[in-house]
């Protein structure tokens, strides 16, 4: 959702493109997500192993995707910012440094909230 929120304002061009790319990784994601569950036995009973074959699925995909809305995110404010004048242009440049770090930071959190679920830490 946030993928096509993205692409308003965009050239025809660029929404074949990158929504193209966005929407075959998510499909991708969803239908191979659900081929591991159903052969892992994920949905019988959930044991610790379903879970784990699982988790080796979705960790990667989940940074894929993550880096693939960084990538989008950052492509339209550098667009925006090229527009402006030039004090504007290089505060909206910092400005997309500053979040794309805090992005990659909650994208650390978020990794260890997703690996937490389908791996078990404890021994």
């Amino acid at each position: 959702m946030i993928g096509s929120c993205l692409l308003i304002g965009t050239t025809r061009q660029e929404r074949k493109w990158l929504g193209g790319i966005g929407g075959i990784l998510v499909f991708i994601f969803i239908v191979g997500g659900q081929i591991i569950k159903i052969q892992s036995g994920f949905f019988e009973g959930r044991t610790t192993e379903s879970a784990q074959q699982v988790g080796e699925w979705v960790v990667p995909w989940y940074i894929v995707l993550g880096f693939y809305l960084l990538v989008m995110i950052n492509y339209r404010w550098i667009q925006v910012a090229l527009k402006n004048v030039s004090w504007k242009r290089w505060l909206l440049i910092s400005l997309d440094i500053l979040f794309s770090l805090v992005y990659l930071w909650g994208g650390w959190i978020g990794l260890f909230v997703v690996a937490f679920t389908y791996f078990p830490f404890a021994p």
